[in-house]
Protein backbone atom coordinates (compact mmCIF):
# COMPACT_ATOMS: atom_id res chain seq x y z
CA UNK A 1 0.00 0.00 0.00
CA UNK A 2 1.14 3.50 -0.76
CA UNK A 3 0.10 6.51 1.34
CA UNK A 4 1.23 10.10 0.84
CA UNK A 5 0.10 13.15 2.79
CA UNK A 6 0.44 16.54 1.04
CA UNK A 7 -0.61 19.80 2.73
CA UNK A 8 -1.14 22.26 -0.13
CA UNK A 9 -3.09 25.10 -1.67
CA UNK A 10 -5.90 24.33 -4.07
CA UNK A 11 -4.10 25.15 -7.33
CA UNK A 12 -5.04 22.64 -10.01
CA UNK A 13 -6.12 19.86 -7.66
CA UNK A 14 -9.73 19.97 -8.83
CA UNK A 15 -8.66 19.48 -12.45
CA UNK A 16 -6.37 16.60 -11.45
CA UNK A 17 -9.10 14.83 -9.47
CA UNK A 18 -11.59 15.00 -12.34
CA UNK A 19 -9.18 14.34 -15.22
CA UNK A 20 -10.17 11.43 -17.47
CA UNK A 21 -9.28 10.27 -20.93
CA UNK A 22 -6.23 9.04 -22.78
CA UNK A 23 -3.17 8.65 -20.59
CA UNK A 24 -5.19 9.43 -17.45
CA UNK A 25 -7.94 7.88 -15.37
CA UNK A 26 -10.42 5.62 -17.11
CA UNK A 27 -13.10 6.47 -14.58
CA UNK A 28 -13.52 9.00 -11.74
CA UNK A 29 -16.05 8.35 -8.96
CA UNK A 30 -16.96 10.81 -6.21
CA UNK A 31 -17.59 8.51 -3.24
CA UNK A 32 -20.58 10.15 -1.61
CA UNK A 33 -20.82 7.21 0.81
CA UNK A 34 -17.35 8.03 2.17
CA UNK A 35 -17.41 11.84 1.85
CA UNK A 36 -18.87 14.02 4.61
CA UNK A 37 -20.53 17.46 4.63
CA UNK A 38 -19.38 18.50 1.14
CA UNK A 39 -21.27 18.78 -2.18
CA UNK A 40 -20.75 16.18 -4.89
CA UNK A 41 -19.18 18.71 -7.26
CA UNK A 42 -15.44 18.30 -6.77
CA UNK A 43 -14.46 21.93 -7.43
CA UNK A 44 -17.18 23.29 -5.14
CA UNK A 45 -16.32 20.71 -2.45
CA UNK A 46 -12.66 21.73 -2.47
CA UNK A 47 -13.62 25.39 -2.11
CA UNK A 48 -15.86 24.54 0.84
CA UNK A 49 -12.97 22.67 2.50
CA UNK A 50 -10.51 25.49 1.81
CA UNK A 51 -12.77 28.29 3.09
CA UNK A 52 -12.02 27.88 6.86
CA UNK A 53 -8.26 27.89 6.26
CA UNK A 54 -8.40 30.92 3.97
CA UNK A 55 -10.12 32.96 6.67
CA UNK A 56 -6.98 32.60 8.81
CA UNK A 57 -4.39 35.04 7.50
CA UNK A 58 -1.31 33.21 8.83
CA UNK A 59 -2.31 29.82 7.39
CA UNK A 60 -0.34 29.11 4.19
CA UNK A 61 -2.08 25.85 3.17
CA UNK A 62 -5.74 25.40 2.31
CA UNK A 63 -6.28 21.65 2.45
CA UNK A 64 -4.45 18.41 3.10
CA UNK A 65 -4.49 15.98 0.17
CA UNK A 66 -3.94 12.30 1.05
CA UNK A 67 -3.31 9.64 -1.62
CA UNK A 68 -4.16 6.03 -0.73
CA UNK A 69 -3.13 3.38 -3.27
CA UNK A 70 -3.71 -0.24 -2.09
CA UNK A 71 -2.34 -3.32 -3.84
CA UNK A 72 -5.79 -4.86 -4.20
CA UNK A 73 -9.32 -3.58 -4.50
CA UNK A 74 -10.75 -2.72 -1.06
CA UNK A 75 -14.35 -2.84 0.06
CA UNK A 76 -16.19 0.16 1.49
CA UNK A 77 -15.70 -1.08 5.06
CA UNK A 78 -11.96 -1.52 4.48
CA UNK A 79 -11.68 1.98 3.00
CA UNK A 80 -13.56 3.33 6.02
CA UNK A 81 -11.06 1.56 8.27
CA UNK A 82 -8.16 3.10 6.36
CA UNK A 83 -9.64 6.60 6.69
CA UNK A 84 -10.29 6.17 10.44
CA UNK A 85 -6.70 5.06 10.97
CA UNK A 86 -5.32 8.05 9.04
CA UNK A 87 -7.57 10.51 10.90
CA UNK A 88 -6.52 9.07 14.26
CA UNK A 89 -2.81 9.23 13.39
CA UNK A 90 -2.85 12.88 12.29
CA UNK A 91 -5.30 14.15 14.89
CA UNK A 92 -8.08 15.05 12.47
CA UNK A 93 -11.25 15.55 14.56
CA UNK A 94 -13.80 12.78 14.24
CA UNK A 95 -16.64 13.68 11.88
CA UNK A 96 -14.66 16.37 10.03
CA UNK A 97 -15.75 17.25 6.51
CA UNK A 98 -13.89 15.34 3.84
CA UNK A 99 -13.97 14.59 0.13
CA UNK A 100 -13.16 11.12 -1.20
CA UNK A 101 -12.58 10.55 -4.95
CA UNK A 102 -11.88 7.12 -6.43
CA UNK A 103 -9.74 6.71 -9.58
CA UNK A 104 -9.78 3.64 -11.79
CA UNK A 105 -6.85 2.91 -14.12
CA UNK A 106 -7.14 -0.31 -16.11
CA UNK A 107 -5.76 -3.44 -14.44
CA UNK A 108 -4.22 -1.43 -11.62
CA UNK A 109 -6.06 -1.47 -8.29
CA UNK A 110 -8.29 1.50 -7.66
CA UNK A 111 -6.70 4.30 -5.65
CA UNK A 112 -8.27 7.09 -3.63
CA UNK A 113 -7.75 10.81 -3.10
CA UNK A 114 -8.93 12.20 0.23
CA UNK A 115 -9.09 15.92 1.05
CA UNK A 116 -9.53 17.55 4.49
CA UNK A 117 -9.48 21.19 5.52
CA UNK A 118 -6.18 22.37 7.02
CA UNK A 119 -8.13 24.18 9.74
CA UNK A 120 -9.34 21.94 12.54
CA UNK A 121 -13.10 22.04 13.08
CA UNK A 122 -12.60 21.88 16.87
CA UNK A 123 -10.37 24.91 17.55
CA UNK A 124 -9.73 26.36 14.08
CA UNK A 125 -5.97 25.82 14.35
CA UNK A 126 -3.86 24.29 11.62
CA UNK A 127 -3.48 20.51 11.60
CA UNK A 128 0.05 19.19 12.20
CA UNK A 129 1.73 16.85 9.73
CA UNK A 130 5.33 16.75 11.01
CA UNK A 131 7.43 13.77 9.85
CA UNK A 132 4.63 12.88 7.44
CA UNK A 133 7.00 10.73 5.33
CA UNK A 134 7.86 8.38 8.22
CA UNK A 135 4.30 8.36 9.50
CA UNK A 136 2.86 7.61 6.06
CA UNK A 137 5.27 4.68 5.75
CA UNK A 138 4.24 3.44 9.20
CA UNK A 139 0.54 3.73 8.33
CA UNK A 140 1.09 1.82 5.07
CA UNK A 141 2.85 -1.10 6.83
CA UNK A 142 0.26 -1.14 9.64
CA UNK A 143 -2.69 -1.22 7.24
CA UNK A 144 -1.00 -3.90 5.10
CA UNK A 145 -0.79 -6.10 8.18
CA UNK A 146 -4.35 -5.34 9.31
CA UNK A 147 -5.87 -5.84 5.85
CA UNK A 148 -3.86 -8.95 5.04
CA UNK A 149 -1.77 -7.49 2.24
CA UNK A 150 1.84 -8.44 1.52
CA UNK A 151 4.41 -6.14 3.10
CA UNK A 152 6.02 -3.91 0.47
CA UNK A 153 9.79 -3.30 0.43
CA UNK A 154 10.71 -0.20 2.41
CA UNK A 155 13.82 1.80 3.22
CA UNK A 156 12.34 2.90 6.58
CA UNK A 157 11.75 -0.42 8.32
CA UNK A 158 13.62 0.64 11.48
CA UNK A 159 11.72 3.91 11.80
CA UNK A 160 8.41 2.16 11.10
CA UNK A 161 9.10 -0.32 13.93
CA UNK A 162 10.09 2.55 16.23
CA UNK A 163 6.89 4.49 15.54
CA UNK A 164 4.71 1.39 16.05
CA UNK A 165 6.38 0.71 19.41
CA UNK A 166 5.83 4.33 20.46
CA UNK A 167 2.11 3.82 19.81
CA UNK A 168 2.02 0.63 21.87
CA UNK A 169 1.60 -1.73 18.92
CA UNK A 170 4.44 -4.14 19.69
CA UNK A 171 2.67 -6.98 17.89
CA UNK A 172 2.53 -4.98 14.65
CA UNK A 173 6.10 -3.80 15.18
CA UNK A 174 7.40 -7.38 15.30
CA UNK A 175 5.61 -8.23 12.06
CA UNK A 176 6.78 -5.02 10.37
CA UNK A 177 10.38 -5.75 11.39
CA UNK A 178 10.23 -8.93 9.29
CA UNK A 179 9.26 -7.00 6.16
CA UNK A 180 11.58 -6.73 3.15
CA UNK A 181 14.16 -3.95 3.21
CA UNK A 182 14.63 -1.96 0.00
CA UNK A 183 18.05 -0.58 -0.82
CA UNK A 184 17.96 3.18 -0.78
CA UNK A 185 18.34 4.98 -4.09
CA UNK A 186 17.48 2.06 -6.41
CA UNK A 187 13.97 3.30 -7.18
CA UNK A 188 12.89 6.53 -8.78
CA UNK A 189 11.65 9.13 -6.35
CA UNK A 190 8.13 10.51 -6.64
CA UNK A 191 9.54 13.81 -7.90
CA UNK A 192 11.44 12.01 -10.69
CA UNK A 193 8.35 10.04 -11.71
CA UNK A 194 6.30 13.24 -11.93
CA UNK A 195 9.10 14.95 -13.87
CA UNK A 196 9.27 12.09 -16.39
CA UNK A 197 5.52 12.21 -16.90
CA UNK A 198 5.48 16.00 -17.26
CA UNK A 199 8.36 16.12 -19.74
CA UNK A 200 7.48 12.95 -21.65
CA UNK A 201 10.84 11.31 -20.89
CA UNK A 202 11.83 7.91 -22.26
CA UNK A 203 13.60 6.52 -19.19
CA UNK A 204 14.95 3.43 -20.95
CA UNK A 205 16.61 5.54 -23.64
CA UNK A 206 18.24 7.83 -21.07
CA UNK A 207 19.45 4.81 -19.09
CA UNK A 208 21.04 3.34 -22.21
CA UNK A 209 22.78 6.63 -23.03
CA UNK A 210 24.18 6.99 -19.51
CA UNK A 211 25.42 3.38 -19.51
CA UNK A 212 27.06 3.91 -22.90
CA UNK A 213 28.87 7.00 -21.62
CA UNK A 214 30.01 5.08 -18.51
CA UNK A 215 31.41 2.23 -20.59
CA UNK A 216 33.14 4.65 -22.96
CA UNK A 217 34.78 6.34 -19.96
CA UNK A 218 35.94 2.95 -18.69
CA UNK A 219 34.46 3.65 -15.25
CA UNK A 220 36.79 6.65 -14.80
CA UNK A 221 34.92 9.59 -13.23
CA UNK A 222 37.51 12.02 -14.59
CA UNK A 223 36.59 11.03 -18.18
CA UNK A 224 32.86 10.67 -17.57
CA UNK A 225 32.01 14.35 -17.99
CA UNK A 226 33.31 14.50 -21.56
CA UNK A 227 31.54 11.25 -22.49
CA UNK A 228 28.24 12.43 -21.00
CA UNK A 229 28.41 15.70 -22.92
CA UNK A 230 29.12 13.72 -26.08
CA UNK A 231 26.00 11.62 -25.36
CA UNK A 232 23.78 14.70 -25.16
CA UNK A 233 23.88 15.50 -21.44
CA UNK A 234 25.02 18.54 -19.49
CA UNK A 235 26.33 18.68 -15.93
CA UNK A 236 25.46 21.45 -13.48
CA UNK A 237 25.90 22.31 -9.82
CA UNK A 238 22.78 21.80 -7.73
CA UNK A 239 21.56 24.02 -4.91
CA UNK A 240 22.24 21.48 -2.14
CA UNK A 241 25.73 20.59 -0.92
CA UNK A 242 27.31 17.53 0.66
CA UNK A 243 30.54 18.10 2.61
CA UNK A 244 30.78 21.55 1.05
CA UNK A 245 30.58 20.18 -2.52
CA UNK A 246 27.47 20.93 -4.67
CA UNK A 247 25.46 17.93 -5.79
CA UNK A 248 26.23 17.19 -9.45
CA UNK A 249 23.03 17.37 -11.50
CA UNK A 250 22.64 15.45 -14.78
CA UNK A 251 20.52 17.38 -17.35
CA UNK A 252 19.24 15.88 -20.60
CA UNK A 253 19.69 18.39 -23.43
CA UNK A 254 16.53 17.28 -25.25
CA UNK A 255 13.95 17.00 -22.46
CA UNK A 256 15.70 19.13 -19.76
CA UNK A 257 15.19 16.35 -17.25
CA UNK A 258 17.46 16.92 -14.23
CA UNK A 259 18.50 14.43 -11.57
CA UNK A 260 21.43 13.66 -9.33
CA UNK A 261 24.25 12.03 -11.30
CA UNK A 262 25.43 10.00 -8.30
CA UNK A 263 21.94 8.70 -7.58
CA UNK A 264 21.45 7.85 -11.25
CA UNK A 265 24.72 5.91 -11.49
CA UNK A 266 23.99 3.98 -8.30
CA UNK A 267 20.47 3.17 -9.48
CA UNK A 268 21.86 1.75 -12.72
CA UNK A 269 24.39 -0.30 -10.70
CA UNK A 270 27.27 0.71 -12.94
CA UNK A 271 29.67 -0.80 -10.40
CA UNK A 272 27.80 -4.11 -10.23
CA UNK A 273 27.89 -5.43 -6.70
CA UNK A 274 30.81 -3.14 -5.82
CA UNK A 275 30.66 -0.22 -3.38
CA UNK A 276 28.26 2.62 -4.05
CA UNK A 277 29.61 5.76 -5.70
CA UNK A 278 29.91 8.67 -3.28
CA UNK A 279 28.69 12.16 -4.04
CA UNK A 280 31.90 13.74 -2.76
CA UNK A 281 34.00 11.67 -5.18
CA UNK A 282 31.77 12.62 -8.12
CA UNK A 283 31.85 16.32 -7.22
CA UNK A 284 35.64 16.32 -6.88
CA UNK A 285 36.07 14.56 -10.23
CA UNK A 286 33.79 16.90 -12.19
CA UNK A 287 35.49 20.11 -11.05
CA UNK A 288 33.88 23.55 -11.45
CA UNK A 289 30.32 23.38 -12.81
CA UNK A 290 27.85 26.15 -13.78
CA UNK A 291 24.59 26.64 -11.89
CA UNK A 292 21.66 24.45 -12.93
CA UNK A 293 19.36 27.41 -13.71
CA UNK A 294 21.99 28.90 -16.05
CA UNK A 295 22.48 25.60 -17.88
CA UNK A 296 18.73 25.10 -18.36
CA UNK A 297 18.26 28.68 -19.54
CA UNK A 298 21.05 28.23 -22.09
CA UNK A 299 19.54 24.97 -23.30
CA UNK A 300 16.10 26.56 -23.67
CA UNK A 301 17.55 29.38 -25.75
CA UNK A 302 19.53 26.99 -27.94
CA UNK A 303 16.73 24.43 -28.31
CA UNK A 304 15.28 25.74 -31.62
CA UNK A 305 18.72 25.92 -33.22
CA UNK A 306 19.72 22.47 -31.96
CA UNK A 307 16.47 20.89 -33.18
CA UNK A 308 16.86 22.53 -36.61
CA UNK A 309 20.45 21.31 -36.87
CA UNK A 310 19.34 17.79 -35.90
CA UNK A 311 16.69 17.76 -38.67
CA UNK A 312 19.17 19.10 -41.25
CA UNK A 313 21.69 16.44 -40.20
CA UNK A 314 19.10 13.71 -40.78
CA UNK A 315 18.34 15.24 -44.20
CA UNK A 316 22.04 15.09 -45.07
CA UNK A 317 22.21 11.44 -44.07
CA UNK A 318 19.10 10.65 -46.11
CA UNK A 319 20.52 12.38 -49.20
CA UNK A 320 23.85 10.57 -48.80
CA UNK A 321 22.12 7.18 -48.46
CA UNK A 322 19.95 7.84 -51.53
CA UNK A 323 22.96 8.85 -53.61
CA UNK A 324 24.84 5.76 -52.45
CA UNK A 325 21.88 3.59 -53.52
CA UNK A 326 21.70 5.27 -56.92
CA UNK A 327 18.38 7.05 -56.30
CA UNK A 328 19.39 10.31 -57.93
CA UNK A 329 15.90 11.78 -58.43
CA UNK A 330 14.82 11.04 -54.87
CA UNK A 331 18.09 12.49 -53.57
CA UNK A 332 17.46 15.71 -55.55
CA UNK A 333 13.94 15.98 -54.07
CA UNK A 334 15.27 15.40 -50.56
CA UNK A 335 17.96 18.04 -51.17
CA UNK A 336 15.32 20.56 -52.21
CA UNK A 337 13.35 19.77 -49.07
CA UNK A 338 16.45 20.35 -47.00
CA UNK A 339 17.06 23.67 -48.75
CA UNK A 340 13.48 24.80 -48.03
CA UNK A 341 13.83 23.83 -44.39
CA UNK A 342 17.19 25.59 -44.09
CA UNK A 343 15.68 28.74 -45.61
CA UNK A 344 12.89 28.84 -43.05
CA UNK A 345 13.05 31.51 -40.42
CA UNK A 346 14.16 30.62 -36.94
CA UNK A 347 12.04 31.62 -33.96
CA UNK A 348 14.11 34.72 -33.23
CA UNK A 349 14.16 35.80 -36.89
CA UNK A 350 10.40 35.29 -37.17
CA UNK A 351 9.80 37.38 -34.06
CA UNK A 352 12.13 40.08 -35.39
CA UNK A 353 10.32 40.18 -38.74
CA UNK A 354 6.92 40.34 -37.08
CA UNK A 355 8.08 43.12 -34.76
CA UNK A 356 9.32 45.19 -37.69
CA UNK A 357 6.10 44.62 -39.65
CA UNK A 358 4.00 45.50 -36.61
CA UNK A 359 6.01 48.68 -36.17
CA UNK A 360 5.14 49.78 -39.72
CA UNK A 361 1.48 48.88 -39.29
CA UNK A 362 1.40 50.64 -35.93
CA UNK A 363 2.57 53.92 -37.44
CA UNK A 364 -0.13 53.85 -40.10
CA UNK A 365 -2.79 52.92 -37.55
CA UNK A 366 -1.67 55.78 -35.35
CA UNK A 367 -2.07 58.18 -38.30
CA UNK A 368 -5.53 56.73 -38.95
CA UNK A 369 -6.53 57.27 -35.29
CA UNK A 370 -5.41 60.90 -35.50
CA UNK A 371 -7.44 61.37 -38.68
CA UNK A 372 -10.50 59.82 -37.01
CA UNK A 373 -10.04 62.18 -34.09
CA UNK A 374 -10.12 65.12 -36.49
CA UNK A 375 -13.36 63.81 -38.05
CA UNK A 376 -14.95 63.32 -34.64
CA UNK A 377 -13.85 66.80 -33.64
CA UNK A 378 -15.51 68.21 -36.77
CA UNK A 379 -18.83 66.51 -35.92
CA UNK A 380 -18.63 67.70 -32.32
CA UNK A 381 -18.07 71.30 -33.47
CA UNK A 382 -20.89 70.96 -35.98
CA UNK A 383 -23.18 69.77 -33.21
CA UNK A 384 -22.24 72.72 -31.02
CA UNK A 385 -22.85 75.32 -33.76
CA UNK A 386 -25.84 73.66 -35.37
CA UNK A 387 -28.49 75.86 -33.65
CA UNK A 388 -30.04 78.90 -35.43
CA UNK A 389 -29.66 81.04 -32.30
CA UNK A 390 -25.91 80.44 -32.17
CA UNK A 391 -25.53 81.33 -35.84
CA UNK A 392 -27.57 84.52 -35.34
CA UNK A 393 -25.51 85.43 -32.33
CA UNK A 394 -22.29 84.94 -34.29
CA UNK A 395 -23.67 87.00 -37.18
CA UNK A 396 -24.66 89.90 -34.93
CA UNK A 397 -21.43 89.83 -32.93
CA UNK A 398 -19.24 89.93 -36.07
CA UNK A 399 -21.37 92.65 -37.66
CA UNK A 400 -21.31 94.82 -34.52
CA UNK A 401 -17.58 94.31 -34.24
CA UNK A 402 -16.96 95.42 -37.79
CA UNK A 403 -19.25 98.46 -37.36
CA UNK A 404 -17.38 99.36 -34.20
CA UNK A 405 -14.16 99.62 -36.22
CA UNK A 406 -15.73 102.39 -38.32
CA UNK A 407 -16.55 100.35 -41.39
CA UNK A 408 -19.80 100.70 -43.21
CA UNK A 409 -22.90 98.55 -43.07
CA UNK A 410 -22.15 96.61 -46.24
CA UNK A 411 -18.64 95.52 -45.13
CA UNK A 412 -20.08 94.58 -41.73
CA UNK A 413 -22.79 92.39 -43.30
CA UNK A 414 -20.25 90.79 -45.67
CA UNK A 415 -17.85 89.98 -42.81
CA UNK A 416 -20.70 88.53 -40.72
CA UNK A 417 -21.82 86.35 -43.64
CA UNK A 418 -18.29 85.04 -44.17
CA UNK A 419 -17.97 84.27 -40.44
CA UNK A 420 -21.28 82.37 -40.43
CA UNK A 421 -20.18 80.41 -43.52
CA UNK A 422 -16.94 79.32 -41.81
CA UNK A 423 -18.79 77.93 -38.79
CA UNK A 424 -18.45 74.08 -38.74
CA UNK A 425 -21.54 72.31 -40.01
CA UNK A 426 -22.63 68.75 -40.58
CA UNK A 427 -21.97 69.15 -44.28
CA UNK A 428 -18.36 70.17 -43.69
CA UNK A 429 -17.94 67.33 -41.16
CA UNK A 430 -19.29 64.84 -43.71
CA UNK A 431 -16.95 66.17 -46.33
CA UNK A 432 -14.07 65.74 -43.87
CA UNK A 433 -15.17 62.15 -43.18
CA UNK A 434 -15.37 61.34 -46.89
CA UNK A 435 -11.88 62.72 -47.38
CA UNK A 436 -10.64 60.68 -44.39
CA UNK A 437 -12.18 57.48 -45.83
CA UNK A 438 -10.53 58.09 -49.18
CA UNK A 439 -7.21 58.77 -47.47
CA UNK A 440 -7.63 55.54 -45.46
CA UNK A 441 -8.13 53.57 -48.69
CA UNK A 442 -4.97 55.03 -50.13
CA UNK A 443 -3.21 54.49 -46.81
CA UNK A 444 -4.00 50.76 -46.75
CA UNK A 445 -2.23 50.27 -50.05
CA UNK A 446 0.65 52.43 -48.82
CA UNK A 447 0.84 50.40 -45.62
CA UNK A 448 0.90 47.11 -47.54
CA UNK A 449 3.67 48.47 -49.75
CA UNK A 450 5.62 49.69 -46.71
CA UNK A 451 5.25 46.28 -45.02
CA UNK A 452 6.53 44.55 -48.17
CA UNK A 453 9.47 46.93 -48.38
CA UNK A 454 10.29 46.34 -44.72
CA UNK A 455 10.08 42.57 -45.26
CA UNK A 456 12.34 42.82 -48.30
CA UNK A 457 14.78 44.92 -46.28
CA UNK A 458 14.72 42.29 -43.55
CA UNK A 459 15.45 39.44 -45.94
CA UNK A 460 18.23 41.45 -47.62
CA UNK A 461 19.82 42.09 -44.23
CA UNK A 462 19.35 38.41 -43.38
CA UNK A 463 21.01 37.33 -46.63
CA UNK A 464 23.90 39.74 -46.06
CA UNK A 465 24.30 38.51 -42.48
CA UNK A 466 24.29 34.89 -43.67
CA UNK A 467 26.81 35.68 -46.38
CA UNK A 468 29.06 37.39 -43.85
CA UNK A 469 28.64 34.45 -41.47
CA UNK A 470 29.51 32.00 -44.25
CA UNK A 471 32.58 34.05 -45.16
CA UNK A 472 33.62 34.18 -41.53
CA UNK A 473 33.05 30.44 -41.25
CA UNK A 474 35.14 29.82 -44.38
CA UNK A 475 37.86 32.12 -43.04
CA UNK A 476 37.76 30.32 -39.72
CA UNK A 477 38.04 26.94 -41.43
CA UNK A 478 40.90 28.25 -43.58
CA UNK A 479 42.67 29.48 -40.45
CA UNK A 480 42.09 26.11 -38.82
CA UNK A 481 43.48 24.31 -41.86
CA UNK A 482 46.49 26.66 -41.94
CA UNK A 483 47.07 26.14 -38.24
CA UNK A 484 46.75 22.39 -38.70
CA UNK A 485 49.23 22.49 -41.59
CA UNK A 486 51.62 24.58 -39.50
CA UNK A 487 51.29 22.11 -36.69
CA UNK A 488 52.01 19.24 -39.07
CA UNK A 489 55.05 21.05 -40.47
CA UNK A 490 56.24 21.80 -36.97
CA UNK A 491 55.73 18.19 -36.00
CA UNK A 492 57.68 17.02 -39.05
CA UNK A 493 60.47 19.51 -38.33
CA UNK A 494 60.58 18.39 -34.70
CA UNK A 495 60.68 14.77 -35.81
CA UNK A 496 63.52 15.48 -38.27
CA UNK A 497 65.42 17.40 -35.60
CA UNK A 498 64.94 14.53 -33.17
CA UNK A 499 66.26 12.08 -35.76
CA UNK A 500 69.32 14.28 -36.42
CA UNK A 501 69.98 14.63 -32.71
CA UNK A 502 69.63 10.88 -32.32
CA UNK A 503 72.12 10.24 -35.14
CA UNK A 504 74.56 12.74 -33.69
CA UNK A 505 74.27 11.25 -30.23
CA UNK A 506 74.73 7.79 -31.69
CA UNK A 507 77.91 8.83 -33.53
CA UNK A 508 79.21 10.51 -30.40
CA UNK A 509 78.52 7.36 -28.41
CA UNK A 510 80.34 5.21 -30.97
CA UNK A 511 83.34 7.57 -30.97
CA UNK A 512 83.44 7.59 -27.18
CA UNK A 513 83.25 3.80 -27.14
CA UNK A 514 86.17 3.49 -29.54
CA UNK A 515 88.19 6.00 -27.51
CA UNK A 516 87.53 4.03 -24.34
CA UNK A 517 88.66 0.81 -26.00
CA UNK A 518 91.92 2.38 -27.25
CA UNK A 519 92.60 3.89 -23.83
CA UNK A 520 91.99 0.51 -22.21
CA UNK A 521 94.46 -1.19 -24.53
CA UNK A 522 97.09 1.50 -23.92
CA UNK A 523 96.79 1.05 -20.16
CA UNK A 524 97.70 -2.65 -20.31
CA UNK A 525 101.50 -3.48 -19.27
CA UNK A 526 103.99 -4.53 -22.14
CA UNK A 527 106.73 -7.27 -22.15
CA UNK A 528 110.44 -6.20 -21.87
CA UNK A 529 111.20 -7.30 -25.44
CA UNK A 530 108.51 -5.09 -26.75
CA UNK A 531 106.54 -8.11 -27.91
CA UNK A 532 103.19 -6.79 -26.61
CA UNK A 533 101.28 -7.08 -23.42
CA UNK A 534 102.14 -9.78 -20.95
CA UNK A 535 100.16 -12.91 -21.47
CA UNK A 536 99.82 -12.41 -25.19
CA UNK A 537 103.46 -12.89 -26.34
CA UNK A 538 102.89 -10.39 -29.17
CA UNK A 539 102.97 -6.74 -29.73
CA UNK A 540 99.61 -5.37 -30.46
CA UNK A 541 100.69 -4.34 -33.92
CA UNK A 542 102.84 -7.43 -34.66
CA UNK A 543 101.53 -9.76 -37.29
CA UNK A 544 101.38 -13.48 -36.52
CA UNK A 545 104.18 -15.57 -38.27
CA UNK A 546 104.07 -19.12 -39.56
CA UNK A 547 105.34 -21.81 -37.17
CA UNK A 548 108.82 -23.28 -38.16
CA UNK A 549 109.37 -27.04 -38.43
CA UNK A 550 111.78 -28.53 -35.81
CA UNK A 551 115.21 -29.72 -36.89
CA UNK A 552 116.22 -33.31 -37.20
CA UNK A 553 118.27 -33.50 -34.06
CA UNK A 554 115.37 -32.37 -32.12
CA UNK A 555 113.42 -35.21 -33.61
CA UNK A 556 116.01 -37.73 -32.66
CA UNK A 557 115.87 -36.56 -29.12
Amino acid sequence: MYIETIPRRLGGLGRHLTDTGRGSNECVLVRSDLSRDVPEDVTLALRVLAAPARRIRRMKRDIVHIVVSPERRLSSDEIEQVLRTIEAEYGIPEGSARLVVEHQKGDRAHHFHVAFSMASEVDGKALRFWRSGDRDEMLARRLEIELGEALQPSTRVDRTVELLRERGRDDLAELAAQGPVAEKGLRQSKAEVRQDKRLGVDSELINARVLYAWRQAGGDLALLREELEGAGFRLAAGDKRIAGVPIVQLIDSETLKSTSLTRYLNRLRVNGDGPRIREVAVGASMGELPAMDDVKARLRNDAPQRSAEAVLTEYDRLVAEMEADGEREEAIKAGKGRARLAARLSAEERDDLRARQMKVRGRYRQRDRIRRARVNRGFIAAKLFAGREIRKAVFYMVAVGVLATGAGLIPALAAAGIAVATIPSYASAKRLRIAADQAAIVERSEMAQAVREESQRFFRERAVARRIAEQQDLARKARMRAEQANLQRRAQADLLLQQQNFQRLRQQAQQEDQARRRAALNRLPHSPGGQGPIGTGQHPRARPTARQRPRGRDIER
